[in-house]
């Protein structure tokens, strides 16, 4: 009775073997890949300014601080920049030390205290004054702006749809050198590539060190850049 049951199996084995369709050749598909890129200016501008200050006892220094924060805080209410665009970071504190040669021995001066103040600016026309009367009010730290667009994913969207049709305009090119066309697409794979939100370049940023003036922030253009990888089942004319 075993073999039976051998021959059985092996029978049941061969049915389900022959009633699974056949795998894709991929010697039968023309592959490319194609790229997909848009340029937008931006409209979205994220400023960080750092207050920091440096006194004998914690209670001073964060006096200072918060004073710092709330004139800020104020400055930006001026510029029409709504409350829930204004965030400000933990208070930060730590002991301020100094190193005495003689003595080879750190020594305790006091403390430092420092907060963080972002800024999300949408009317760029404001962003080099905005950025100037912040430095008046005494910031002792200020980030490089970083630049985005409200339209992220609709223009990612673009990018990818560009890179599909580069990619089927490439493999459309190859097939038909062969004398063959491309028939449906049968793989698809792909991703934006480009940047995230962007900082000023960096010969903005020096003309505007050199200028220090108001009108030399330029943000300049944000590109998004998107890859298509795709396969196309090869047909004849």
């Amino acid at each position: 009775m075993y073999p039976r049951y051998v021959f059985a199996v092996v029978l049941s084995l061969a049915v389900l073997l022959f009633a699974l369709p056949a795998a894709a050749d991929d010697d039968e598909r023309v592959s490319a890949t194609g790229q997909g890129v848009v340029e937008v200016a931006p409209d979205i501008a994220r400023l960080t300014f750092g207050i920091t200050a440096r006194k004998p006892a914690v209670p001073a220094a964060r006096d200072e601080v918060a004073q710092g924060v709330a004139r800020l805080i104020q400055l930006a209410r001026e510029f029409g920049i709504a409350d829930e665009d204004i965030a400000t970071a933990e208070l930060s504190v730590s002991q301020d030390f100094s190193w005495d040669p003689e003595t080879r021995e750190r020594r305790l001066e006091g403390a430092v205290v420092s907060r963080q103040v972002v800024i999300r600016l949408t009317d760029l026309e404001k962003l080099g004054e905005l950025a100037e009367r912040a430095l008046e009010l005494g910031v002792t730290e200020a980030s490089t702006p970083v630049f985005d667009t409200s339209q992220r994913e609709a223009l990612e969207n673009e990018a990818l749809a560009a890179a599909a049709r580069h990619a089927r305009a490439r493999a459309e090119v190859m097939a038909g050198a062969l004398g063959v066309r491309a028939g449906a697409p049968v793989h698809i794979d792909g991703g934006v590539s480009g940047p995230g939100p962007r900082p000023l370049a960096r010969m903005a940023m020096a003309e505007a060190d050199m200028a220090g003036g108001a009108e030399t922030y330029q943000p300049g253009l944000i590109r998004i850049t998107a890859t298509v990888t795709a396969s196309f089942e090869i047909k004849s004319k």
